[in-house]
């Protein structure tokens, strides 16, 4: 039989026993926290809750640039080849003005001028100014050649010229020979004030071809505008026969022109 005194022993023992181990438990926690201190807590339900992964942001490819198209080289137009051109129609009144093609005057049979046609000319010859400046400038390059140029006849009038066809009409005895050397009034270059007819001052006509001067005039002519303009063996065309002394003064297209050359103007301007 147990007395007061063991019961009161073991009551003893059990508390001891227990507070022995209250401080183990609390040991054993301690030893768990970290060294700098308390941690928030973390709510359990969140902390336990399974983390959705992130989603995969859509990347959305931009289509790929289209390639400018590149431009094209744009292929070189020809150059139109210069058409023939414009018929002469002229009537009337509108004789009074000459027939003209990229600018260079055409007086010829088929391309009459009327009386009232009247170039403005300067002395001595009654060239156009143009034209008298560029005789000045051949005649000085001859002369260095120890050549002399000497002016037989320029300008004509309307009048003057009829007057001389019919003279010559009557010198020649045979009016459809005068007419291969001599102009109808109205169808003469001399009337333009553009052509002159050159010589040595001693050898005229025919022999004119044959001087030195009539062989300079043919080959050098040209580099101060002149041209030949009754070539031989073109007679069908200019209605002309060979004029080895008449010049006639186109201004810088007669570089178009060769030395010598038996082009004629009509065959250069397209309207032969």
């Amino acid at each position: 039989m147990t007395g007061w005194g063991d019961v009161d022993l073991k009551w003893k023992l059990s508390r001891a026993v227990t507070a022995a181990l209250g401080v183990a438990l609390l040991a054993g926690c301690a030893t768990g926290l970290p060294a700098g201190g308390i941690t928030p807590s973390v709510d359990s339900a969140a902390a336990s809750a399974p983390v959705e992964p992130s989603p995969t942001a859509t990347v959305t490819t931009p289509p790929p640039t289209a390639s400018a198209t590149p431009t094209p080289t744009p292929t070189p137009t020809p150059t139109p080849k210069p058409g023939k051109p414009a018929k002469d129609t002229r009537k009337g009144a509108e004789l009074d003005i000459p027939y003209t093609v990229n600018g260079i005057i055409v007086v010829s049979p088929k391309h009459p001028v009327s009386k009232k046609y009247l170039p403005e000319r300067v002395k001595p010859n009654g060239l156009t100014a143009e034209t008298q400046a560029a005789l000045d400038e051949l005649t000085k390059a001859a002369k260095k050649d120890g050549l002399t140029v000497k002016v037989r006849s320029a300008y004509r009038s309307y009048a003057e010229q009829a007057k001389l066809l019919k003279q010559k009409i009557i010198e020649y005895g045979d009016e459809k020979k005068a007419r291969r050397y001599n102009a109808e009034a109205g169808k003469s270059e001399h009337q333009t004030g553009l052509a002159v007819d050159l010589w040595d001052g001693k050898t005229w006509g025919d022999g004119i071809r044959n001087t030195k001067l009539g062989k300079w005039l043919w080959k050098h002519a040209r580099e101060y505008g002149f041209i030949l303009r009754y070539p031989p063996g073109k007679e069908k065309i200019t209605g002309y026969i060979y004029e080895a002394w008449h010049f006639r003064y186109i201004g810088a297209d007669s570089l178009k022109f060769k030395p010598n050359d038996t082009k004629t103007l009509e065959e250069y301007l397209g309207i032969s």
